[in-house]
């Protein structure tokens, strides 16, 4: 198994924050957008949809290029 270096780790974590800021502002836009509207269209709402889960996938995604023991211990979010 390959050991990712720190850059490659960098690397990944900026890529990371780009695809959560990019669902998030697609995220937000299609929520004014099915608004402004009325009811939306069926694209607007896939999109919408599709953006969500693109940002949770991202959120994960860098929460796991992160070590586990730098986490606080015994503090709940």
């Amino acid at each position: 198994m390959r050991t990712r270096n720190s850059s490659d780790i960098a690397r990944q974590r900026e890529l990371a924050k780009i695809g959560m800021s990019v669902s998030l502002g697609t995220l937000v836009a299609t929520g004014f957008l099915s608004r402004m509207a009325g009811s939306g269209t069926q694209g607007t709402r896939n999109l919408h949809l599709c953006a969500g889960v693109a940002l949770v996938g991202f959120s994960y995604w860098h929460w796991t290029l992160y070590p586990q023991t730098a986490l606080p211990k015994g503090r709940f979010a």
